[in-house]
């Protein structure tokens, strides 16, 4: 089945990562499985985009477009997918009074669920701010300083200064996609580039993102992030392949169902062909003889009945 083929590739892919953390691994290692990652990263969107009878499974209502929509980087590597199909399920009619979905929401099953809480990987001081911050997955926080305090930047580019006003929450933006992170800067004390974690905002997507680009390193991140962050991301790994594998009873309720149901169809309808076929392949000559027969019999038994009715107390003591 497609969640079955899903649930192979993160169990692969959790594998080849958990291997990077039992010693030391050679960057050539490490770009080997990095690749590994990309080509499972790229069958796990093949595979949320399947499509039956030209609808797409985990389309939900809107099963007329590919649910499942990438964004690439200018080696043609995927940085980002989102969901673009629908909330709801597309119900049809099975048999009169009875719906299901066979089209089923691809966000409820394999998107992310849990809370957002933050983790800096960096000894520069910088922490959580107060703020709800909307950022997903794994950014980069970037911190120089400037004038006597700090500036930050998600993106290398765009600046945020660090004042006393702002110091305790301040709203990093990401212009590209809109995602911010609130940041408390009032410790910090140094330079550098931090790696942010929203923890409960992964899914089979993102995850494999974030460790392809952790075994490319192309930030430059220190080995003990590296190790801190590939330690966390496996154990990412096992709670979205753990949620896959909850969508197996859902996809497969519904899958046994329609198996029951076209069992079922399909033995009245063989049933059906059978009596239609000995009804043709009768003798005409013999269904009438053997109807005559039956009518006899019946006339027979309504007379034996009727003077059966008829018999009184007189009759018995005759």
């Amino acid at each position: 089945s497609v969640v079955q083929s899903i649930t192979d590739e993160l169990s692969k892919a959790r594998a080849s990562l958990t291997a990077t953390l039992s010693g030391t691994t050679s960057q050539q290692l490490r770009h080997t499985l990095a690749a590994d990652l990309n080509n499972a990263l790229e069958q796990l969107v093949v595979l949320c985009n399947t499509e039956r009878l030209n609808q797409y499974l985990f389309g939900g209502a809107e099963a007329s477009v590919a649910p499942y929509a990438v964004e690439r980087d200018s080696q043609g590597n995927i940085t980002r997918v989102t969901y673009q199909g629908s909330s709801e399920e597309q119900k049809v009619e099975v048999v009169q009074g009875l719906e299901m979905s066979a089209l089923l929401v691809g966000d409820s099953l394999f998107g992310a669920d849990g809370t957002r809480d933050l983790t800096f990987y960096g000894e520069t001081g910088a922490a959580a701010g107060t703020g709800t911050s909307s950022i997903r997955g794994d950014v980069l926080l970037n911190i120089r300083e400037s004038a006597g305090s700090y500036e930050l930047s998600l993106d290398g580019e765009h600046w945020v200064a660090v004042t006393d006003a702002n110091k305790t929450n301040v709203a990093v933006i990401n212009p590209t996609t809109q995602e911010i992170l609130y940041v408390d800067a009032s410790n910090i004390t140094a330079e550098g580039k931090i790696p942010v974690r929203a923890e409960g905002t992964f899914d089979m997507f993102s995850v494999l993102i974030s460790a392809r680009d952790l075994l490319y390193n192309t930030e430059n991140l220190s080995d003990a992030q590296i190790s801190k962050m590939m330690n966390d991301t496996v154990m990412l790994m096992q709670q979205v392949e753990e949620k896959v594998v909850r969508a197996f009873p859902i996809v497969g309720g519904r899958i046994q169902t329609l198996t029951s149901l076209r069992d079922s169809i399909e033995e009245m309808k063989l049933n059906t062909d059978d009596e239609i076929s000995r009804l043709n392949d009768a003798d005409i000559t013999q269904v009438a003889i053997d109807l005559a027969r039956y009518l006899l019999l019946y006339e027979m038994s309504l007379n034996v009945a009727s003077k059966m009715f008829n018999l009184s107390l007189l009759d018995f003591l005759s």
